[in-house]
């Protein structure tokens, strides 16, 4: 009997030990990815429609043309940008993942045709994914005899959408059931937008954006936990700063502006650093940039409003000593990702 009792805990120490050992070995290992996963700004960029610069229906701020938008993700992948998703902040967030080094979100609101038919394609070229949330309750029926239309344009179907995911350069999340405007309307559409997109599409999504980038209430928070989403995203148009901003229920993202446009510096005093530019196409925020060749160091103006067809010139004001031989004038986004 006694030696059956020792067999009995000898065998139950060693369980206890392995597991013991298991739970120190997983526990290091998040630790250690936490680590690799430094504090860093991390763009998240806000898009809405993409179509040709002579879409019937024209251009405006929310409508990028795919040239621009091409040029774009021509831009990022030069600059060594690696795209990732909602997904992928809450994986690193919690541990269970690391970020790139220089990693970049692209979004999607609304789910609109031209995502498929034009930014897909651009996306695809350079290995990048993005995320599109789609409206559950606008997105057209499978061999309706008309495709429905938002905002900016027509929307995907079910189908289109699905097949989309499927394909895994854009996948889908939610946007809501029917964006309605008010909060409590918000709340209560939150977690049947969730089963709906899953028994439109398929997709068992855990992404979510606030239709009017309204969000901030603790029901909205509540509801989105309860509804199984992981991530939310917002219209704050700065910077993610992955580590130090850890509401994931609230990412803030950069608004890509689109229009058409037609960018053109009229004249650069290099003595008082004056910069006059003009703008024949769609208003769009803008700041110059001088990089002294040679590493000679970088200068930036502040944001400014570039007035579209009819507006004064804008006027950027930069150290005069930013312009000595041999400089290079660039008028860049908001967030300097992007040259026009």
């Amino acid at each position: 009997m006694k030696r059956t009792g020792l067999a009995r805990f000898a065998r139950v120490a060693a369980v206890a030990l392995a597991l013991l050992c298991a739970a120190v070995i997983l526990a290091l290992r998040a630790l250690q990815t936490r680590r690799m996963n430094r504090v860093c700004d991390i763009p998240i960029l806000m898009y809405h429609n993409v179509l040709p610069a002579d879409d019937p229906g024209g251009l405006d701020a929310y409508k990028v043309s795919a040239d621009e938008f091409a040029s774009q993700m021509e831009q990022l992948a030069a600059a060594g940008y690696s795209t990732v998703l909602p997904d992928d902040i809450w994986s690193a967030s919690t541990g269970k993942a690391r970020l790139p080094d220089k990693p970049v979100v692209i979004t999607f609101d609304d789910g609109y045709l031209g995502v498929k038919d034009w930014a897909e394609p651009a996306l695809a070229r350079h290995g990048f994914r993005a995320i599109c949330y789609v409206i559950a309750d606008r997105l057209g029926k499978d061999g309706a005899s008309e495709r429905p239309s938002f905002d900016s344009g027509p929307l995907l179907t079910c189908g289109e959408a699905a097949a989309m995911h499927e394909r895994g350069v854009v996948l889908i999340g939610s946007h809501s059931l029917t964006h309605k405007w008010g909060e409590k309307c918000l709340v209560a559409e939150i977690l049947p937008s969730r089963s709906r997109v899953r028994e439109l599409t398929g997709v068992d999504t855990r992404a979510y954006s606030y239709p009017f980038g309204l969000y901030g209430s603790a029901k909205m928070y509540d509801a989105l936990g309860k509804a199984g989403f992981q991530t939310a995203v917002i219209c704050e148009d700065r910077m993610f700063r992955f580590g130090v901003d850890t509401n994931l229920f609230a990412l803030p993202r950069l608004t890509v502006y689109g229009g058409k446009h037609d960018i053109r510096v009229e004249s650069v005093d290099t003595n008082s650093g004056v910069v006059a530019v003009s703008n024949a196409g769609h208003w769009i925020p803008l700041k110059a940039v001088v990089v002294r060749e040679g590493g000679g160091g970088t200068w930036e103006s502040e944001v400014m409003r570039v007035m579209g067809s009819g507006g004064k010139d804008a006027v950027f004001r930069l150290p005069p000593e930013a312009f000595a031989e041999p400089f290079r004038l660039e008028l860049r986004d908001k967030a300097g990702l992007f040259k026009y």
